[in-house]
């Protein structure tokens, strides 16, 4: 049998390790892949968790509303509540001309808010309450004869939640009466720094 020539003695061995080199770093790849994948779906279920906490504080929020009525009309920093929002519509204090994200990104929009103990989770939630009104300690007034501006619905009678518009079905006549609208705004801070800003838009039944 002929040997083989100098020139080609050792290919084999040069392949195979070429082919070593190339599985190892797939193996690398792949391992990198499920990593990222990991991460990505705790992220994903730190948020989630940060999400469903922040009914905690609207929850809250709207315990407070119903148990002061009487006082809605001032504001309440100590307990998060201001009783108009600024002309921007955005956080209270805010100067910006024009709402944008930053109203509620920024510290400063917090620092008046109500901070509720840390759950299970290990998430902290905050929320502040607006009424959705123009001018602060000044109550409201349908007629807006004092200036007063307010996001209001009508109450419906035959209704047994007085519910009116949309949200009156089954209600009779429109009884005259109003509702304001409180706006809360929660925020959520969670583990692997996840947050999370929700608003949601209440009224409180008289």
């Amino acid at each position: 049998m002929r040997s083989l020539p100098n020139s080609q003695r050792g290919v084999v061995l040069f392949l195979a390790l070429i082919f070593l080199v190339a599985m190892t770093l797939a193996g690398v790849a792949l391992v990198r892949s499920v990593d990222t994948g990991n991460i990505i779906a705790g992220n994903v279920a730190f948020k989630k968790s940060a999400l469903m906490s922040s009914d905690r504080g609207v929850q809250t929020a709207y315990q407070w509303l119903s148990a002061n009525q009487p006082s809605l009309t001032s504001d309440s920093p100590g307990n998060g509540y201001f009783s108009s929002v600024p002309d921007n519509g955005g956080s209270p204090g805010s100067t910006l001309a024009v709402w944008n994200d930053r109203n509620w990104i920024a510290e400063s929009a917090w620092t008046q808010a109500v901070t509720l103990s840390s759950d299970g989770a290990g998430n902290t939630t905050q929320y502040v309450i607006q009424r959705m009104c123009k001018l602060a300690s000044v109550a409201f007034d349908p007629t807006g004869g004092n200036g007063q501006i307010c996001i209001k619905r009508t109450i419906a009678d035959g209704n047994p939640q007085n519910a009116g518009g949309s949200e009156g079905g089954g209600g009779g006549g429109y009884t005259g009466a109003y509702m304001v609208y409180y706006r809360v705004t929660t925020r959520v801070k969670g583990p692997r720094n996840a947050v999370s800003i929700t608003q949601s838009t209440v009224t409180v039944k008289p």
